[in-house]
């Protein structure tokens, strides 16, 4: 589960102001809530 984990937080994802980051930045200093939405259309 661990390798997982790592793997997730070398992925990029964009932040609150749409900005490219590395996930596990998002949560290094504080707790975080990833939310994955699926576009229809």
């Amino acid at each position: 589960m661990l390798d997982r984990a790592d793997d997730l937080a070398s992925m990029t994802v964009l932040d609150e102001k749409s900005a490219v980051v590395t996930a596990g930045t998002l949560w290094r200093d504080r707790t975080a809530i990833l939310v994955f939405v699926r576009h229809f259309g």
